[in-house]
């Protein structure tokens, strides 16, 4: 892995559970994937939960939510 490795969000929840079942995708799929803000901080905070991938990665993980995206009840949290 080069160490200059861009990491840019895939897209914003508003929690936990389906960032983490999109996250579980995209690993299923071989893309690395992580997520940020699924604390209880963010809980009471109502921030919403950021997936990220590699820059390399952004293109097919998009595809791979977009098959994702369909299955999660709730939708992506507002910009």
């Amino acid at each position: 892995m080069d160490k200059e490795e861009k990491i840019v969000v895939l897209q914003k929840y508003a929690n936990a559970v389906d960032a983490n079942i999109v996250k579980g995708a995209l690993e299923a799929s071989g893309i690395p994937a992580g997520v940020i803000g699924d604390s209880t901080a963010n809980a009471i905070w109502m921030a919403p939960v950021r997936v990220v991938v590699f820059e390399r990665d952004l293109e097919l993980a998009k595809k791979v939510i977009s098959e994702t995206d369909e299955t999660i009840t709730d939708v992506p949290a507002e910009e």
